[in-house]
């Protein structure tokens, strides 16, 4: 009697052709994984958007500051009433968001993976030339008007900026408590409290987080930042593509609301 069965060579190449599909197709499962993660990343910060949009109509077309004079209760604490969720101010891919140890969001706020466009400039003196401002004193524009925004669909309200980063650069996390933590005010004197440098198109694409030409942006998918512009919508973008000749074009800046 024979008996019927695989030999050994043909077993090594079912193994080999199953490897071969693996390697092919892994790949592929997880650029797909990542674009259901971009997706609703996008997703918040479109919910994040009309949130500030609700919030500027019921404060006479005025965007919310980037934190108080206390330099706490930042942005999104302000709008968090507005959408009525915590998850909303978590990217997926930001897997370090933490709540602030010995707070809660009832308090002060939790960790949030998404900073304001706080951009200043100095021009005599120090001037916020983005959407959400820091509310101090001493700062020109500290609370910014829709009416100041010449561009709203290609000004930068919201951008990434996730714990992941910030904690790797050495900083304690993007926690709303502390308001310049959430905030890419786009100089670099203020990385004491906060990573704020602009994404640039001459930038350094080697250069460790935030010197390169990504800036304080996380492009955590596959290159690409989500950012949300002044007019509510929300869009992929690679960061230095925001602002890609800063030293011959100034008027393609899109962190610069007043262009």
């Amino acid at each position: 009697m024979k008996s019927k069965g695989f030999t050994l060579i043909e077993l090594l190449v079912v193994i080999a052709i199953i490897a071969i599909l693996a390697a092919i197709l892994f790949p592929v499962f997880a650029k797909v994984r990542e674009k259901a993660r971009q997706t609703s990343c996008l997703s918040n910060e479109k919910q994040i958007g009309l949130a500030i949009i609700q919030y500027e109509q019921d404060f006479d077309s005025t965007y919310p500051s980037e934190c108080d004079t206390n330099w706490h209760n930042g942005w999104g604490l302000t709008v968090q009433p507005y959408i009525k969720s915590i998850d909303a101010f978590h990217c997926p891919d930001d897997s370090k968001t933490q709540t602030v140890a010995g707070l809660d969001w009832a308090d002060n706020g939790v960790a949030i993976s998404y900073a304001g466009n706080g951009k200043i400039i100095w021009n005599g003196a120090n001037t916020c030339v983005g959407v959400i401002c820091m509310g101090q004193s001493w700062l020109k524009n500290a609370s910014q008007t829709e009416a100041h925004v010449t561009q709203p669909s290609a000004s930068i309200m919201v951008a990434e900026m996730h714990d992941d980063d910030v904690i790797k650069a050495g900083g304690g996390g993007t926690s709303i408590y502390f308001g310049p933590s959430t905030d890419i005010n786009c100089v670099s004197w203020w990385d004491g409290n906060a990573y704020g440098e602009e994404p640039s198109g001459i930038g350094s694409p080697t250069a460790a987080y935030p010197k390169g030409a990504n800036g304080a942006v996380s492009a955590s998918h596959n290159g690409l930042a989500n950012f949300l512009m002044a007019d509510g919508h929300a869009k992929a973008i690679s960061p230095p593509l925001t602002d890609p000749n800063p030293n011959t074009d100034p008027a393609d800046d899109m962190w610069n609301a007043e262009r």
